[in-house]
């Protein structure tokens, strides 16, 4: 299969699964959910055999980033995860402080609150990762 009809068929199946994803969740309807998880399931195999041509497929033939590039991405997701955790978990102790006001949403507090926990964590567990391999 050529790059151009590889390229075709993903921008398809793209498309075909966010329909699918939002005809399920405007209709409520778990078969189309269903099925953008099937056509997921289907073409993964096929992304997963032709990942070294994925990268330069939509970046077309000149250099995409440098060194400079890659590191201001990397400064700017880590402020992004930071920032987000922080509001995340803030939000969560709010909710939790105001559980006598409002005992309804004290569940999404605590879930709040927990997620930020575990992004804070897996976030930890990479960093040793990453410092051990490079």
């Amino acid at each position: 299969m050529n790059e151009k009809s590889l390229k075709i068929l993903f921008i398809l199946t793209s498309m075909i699964q966010s329909v699918l994803w939002i005809v399920g969740l405007l209709f409520a309807n778990i078969w189309f959910v269903l099925a953008a998880i099937i056509v997921v399931l289907i073409i993964l195999p096929l992304v997963y055999i032709h990942r070294n041509d994925i990268s330069g497929m939509f970046q077309g033939k000149d250099i995409m980033e440098d060194e400079r590039t890659e590191l201001i991405n990397e400064k700017s997701s880590t402020v992004t995860l930071g920032a987000l955790v922080g509001i995340i978990l803030y939000a969560g102790l709010i909710i939790i402080s105001l559980r006598n006001s409002y005992p309804d949403i004290q569940l999404a507090g605590y879930t709040l609150f927990a997620t930020a926990v575990l992004a804070l964590i897996i976030n930890m567990i990479s960093r040793i990762y990453y410092k051990r391999r490079y």
